[in-house]
């Protein structure tokens, strides 16, 4: 299919160097599905015949460098761009083999993937990818779009998250794809065509089973979006959070729940208004804030006292994202814009708190904080001088269009969702 989608010039240049060099190559999975809903890429992933070290041998050891285990892939970096360059894979003809894992000793299902370093073909890779809609692949130099499975393209227009082959197999093979199709109906108000979400509710269980790594990877990347209140809320209607997140499961519903997702909702707002620069330590600071005012015992909106509030927060961000595990520097800069909060309360800004590096955003979750709580925003916006050198790396993700303000409705609970 002949289109012309507006692909960044350094990808584009990746590409067109694999091309010259001899090798098959496309910008592949996400970006182009973002592009057909008219929405910006936060990158643009590339597919290839190269192996990672004839994709290191084009672009250099300098630029290209090869990471992965399970799934061995290569980062080349361009122009001050980062771009993840992968082989074609086939589907794994042996997977699990029932082996044990080192923790407990049971069975891994049968098939698990442990290894995912197959090399195949171009329509191999598309039909082992785990959606149609993420298969999708494009040659921006050719400008031609290809729907290998012939059902991305119409899955898109529909807003389905379909599985490519058999949905319970595909999440036998890799648990962590589940979170993956739930964060595209949190995201982009998608829906589970049926096999898919049955399949989907009788395969919660294998989250357990998926890798630790990788599952504290995506928690971040879902608080690195604007999207992180939409994705728990998708997780918890259809039962998945209680297997990835159990504390949040079981404190939803609750005040502190609710103060929580409101939080992350007026987070998620300004960034995508261009207020503030992305960060995932502010957005686990919102989520853990309510948690630290009710364990204190204190009202939303209230002042947070000095004396016990540095146990507090430990407490809580030890606590509420287990089983998973944050990168240790994310957990201690949310700890510290918590704890910041008690200074903001009492009114004061003392030197060392506005030079030091966790100002900008402790001073957001107040203003945060001002606005859920209805107060006026802008006036703690001037009342706290934002440093200029702070105020110069604002990310204003130029070209995302800002989502509405509105009172969400509730979402049904997981029993009224057909299963």
């Amino acid at each position: 299919m002949k289109i012309k989608l507006p692909i960044s010039s350094t990808a584009r240049y990746v590409v067109s160097t694999l091309q010259e060099a001899g090798f098959e190559a496309y910008i592949v999975g996400g970006a182009i599905r973002d592009l057909l809903l008219e929405r910006p890429p936060k990158d643009f992933d590339i597919g290839c015949s190269a192996t990672p070290e004839e994709v290191r041998q084009v672009f250099g050891r300098r630029n290209a460098r090869i990471i992965g285990k399970r799934f061995r892939l290569t980062h080349v970096t361009w122009k001050g761009e980062l771009f993840e360059v992968s082989t074609f894979r086939k589907a794994p003809v042996e997977a699990g083999h029932n082996e044990r894992t080192l923790a407990n000793e049971e069975e891994l299902p049968e098939n698990l993937i442990v290894s995912d370093n197959s090399w195949g073909t171009a329509v191999e890779d598309a039909w082992r990818r785990d959606f149609t809609v993420n298969a999708l692949f494009y040659d921006p130099v050719r400008e031609e779009l290809y729907d290998h499975t012939g059902m991305g393209l119409e899955d898109i227009k529909s807003k389905t998250v379909r599985a490519i082959g058999e949905p319970a197999l595909r999440f036998e093979e890799d648990p962590v794809r589940m979170l993956r199709a739930l964060k595209l109906v949190g995201q982009f108000d998608f829906t589970l065509d049926s096999k898919t979400e049955n399949a989907l509710f009788a395969s919660l269980e294998l989250l357990k089973h998926a890798s630790s790594s990788r599952l504290a990877l995506e928690l971040e990347k879902i608080f690195g979006s604007s999207y992180a209140d939409r994705h728990l809320r998708a997780f918890h209607d259809y039962g998945l959070l209680e297997y990835f997140l159990p504390e949040l499961y079981k404190a939803w519903g609750t005040p502190p729940m609710e103060r929580a997702l409101a939080l992350l909702y007026e987070r998620n707002c300004r960034l995508d208004e261009g207020r503030y620069r992305n960060s995932v330590s502010l957005a686990m600071a919102c989520t853990a804030l309510p948690f630290v005012e009710e364990l204190l015992n204190v009202a939303p909106g209230e002042p947070i006292p000095a004396k016990k509030s540095g146990s507090a927060i430990n407490q809580v961000l030890e606590k509420i994202f287990l089983p998973q595990h944050m990168m240790i520097r994310l957990t201690l800069s949310a700890e510290r814009v918590l704890a910041q909060q008690v200074i903001f309360d009492k009114g004061q800004c003392p030197r060392e708190l506005y030079t030091s590096r966790s100002y900008p955003n402790s001073r957001e979750l107040k203003i945060i904080r001002t606005a859920v709580d209805g107060g006026d925003p802008e006036k703690t916006d001037r009342e706290w001088p934002l440093p200029q050198t702070a105020k110069s790396k604002e990310d204003h993700r130029p070209g995302k269009k800002p989502r509405r303000r509105k009172n969400r409705k509730p979402k049904q609970e997981q029993s009224d969702i057909q299963q």
